[in-house]
């Protein structure tokens, strides 16, 4: 298998992209999309890809949602995207072998468009795929037209802008805060509850924040 050579993979999946233009110029501007970066579909992904103008290099999946005119097309653009197609009855989503096919090309950076529109079941199985214990060392978000996502699972400093929204999840049963600074509402030497939800709607008040947590796990959701 060859190794991805920048370290980072763009993943796209068959999730609802409102503004396929607008998502684009975030990943080319705040993101650096570049031509060195790894493209992979998931599947039905492949036609976001289409409308992002993006050609993939790998479209992987149980090719039970890519229509045969998308295929048809991505043909005309290029003939080197190779397909790797899965049992329709695997256990894992067609974002997860997307993911675990761009572990496999070392890319330690994955960026996940697509994955939070849609069908909500589809859209929380993409949110908990983050919180998985063999991604602990990736550096793995999803992104759409509004948020960036991840999950953290130490004391972390998170970059931001002043004014704008964060919101924090506890995914385990509780997550204990030694202390914030940086946010607008503070949490100091207290638990975060997984229910009922208390992070939500946060509030940059500099453009980092600190978050140092003691034991948990959180889902951040980052307004871009």
């Amino acid at each position: 298998m060859e190794k991805n050579k920048t370290g980072r993979a763009v993943i796209i999946t068959n999730g609802e992209i409102k503004n396929h233009s607008s998502l684009y110029k975030i990943l080319t501007s705040k993101y650096s999309l570049s031509c060195k970066d790894t493209v992979i579909a998931a599947d039905g992904g492949a036609e976001n890809c289409l409308k992002m103008n993006l050609i993939p290099d790998i479209v992987i999946g149980d090719m039970d949602s890519i229509k045969k005119d998308t295929t048809r097309q991505l043909g005309l653009k290029s003939k080197k995207i190779k397909y790797i197609s899965s049992s329709p009855t695997k256990d894992e989503s067609d974002t997860q072998l997307a993911v675990e096919y761009a572990v496999n090309l070392n890319a330690g950076k994955i960026i996940i468009i697509g994955a939070t529109g849609g069908r909500i079941d589809h859209s929380f199985a993409n949110l908990v795929l983050l919180a998985s214990r063999d991604y602990n060392n990736l550096d793995i978000r999803i992104i759409d037209e509004n948020s960036e996502i991840f999950v953290i699972k130490k004391s972390t400093e998170i970059t931001g802008e002043k004014g704008k929204n964060i919101s924090i999840f506890s995914l385990s049963p509780y997550t204990y805060f030694t202390g914030t600074t940086g946010l607008k509402y503070k949490l100091k030497n207290e638990k975060l509850f997984f229910s009922p939800v208390r992070g939500l709607s946060n509030e940059f008040i500099e453009n980092t924040a600190n978050i140092n947590i003691k034991r948990g796990q959180l889902l951040i959701v980052r307004e871009i």
